[in-house]
């Protein structure tokens, strides 16, 4: 089971900053590292006071560390903050050749900039059926 409130804060909070997207995308295990250590407990919009969030598990760690979005979706992430950060992550993970997608699973009627990242999260995450928010 993850820390819900953690791992939604992470995304949230890693979403909403260009220049934390741009270091989760080129060093992932760097920057979860760096967020952890240094940024979890902090308040969003107030920097000088701490939270008393936890640092979240080795197993949620290393997932964020390798992008693995399907565990996340299975356990009940917010699965529209999920997308958000993983769409400019599969972007750049697609254009580099990182990740392989089987363009026959591009569903029609997508915007063209949409479909290679949309085809390729919907691919991983559709056979898990709807997420769980038993929480």
């Amino acid at each position: 089971m993850i820390d819900h409130y953690a791992v939604n804060k992470f995304i949230y909070d890693t979403d909403r900053n260009p220049e934390f997207v741009r270091r989760y995308i080129e060093d992932p295990a760097e920057y979860v590292d760096w967020y952890f250590s240094e940024r979890m407990t902090r308040l969003l919009e107030n920097e000088s006071e701490t939270s008393a969030v936890q640092v979240p598990d080795d197993r949620t760690r290393e997932a964020f560390k390798s992008y693995d979005f399907e565990f996340f979706y299975q356990h009940g992430a917010h699965p529209f903050l999920l997308w958000t950060l993983m769409l400019p992550v599969l972007e750049a993970k697609l254009d580099a050749g990182e990740f392989v997608l089987d363009m026959s699973t591009v569903p029609e009627g997508v915007r063209a900039e949409n479909k290679k990242p949309m085809a390729y999260y919907r691919a991983k995450i559709e056979k898990h059926g709807r997420p769980y928010y038993g929480y």
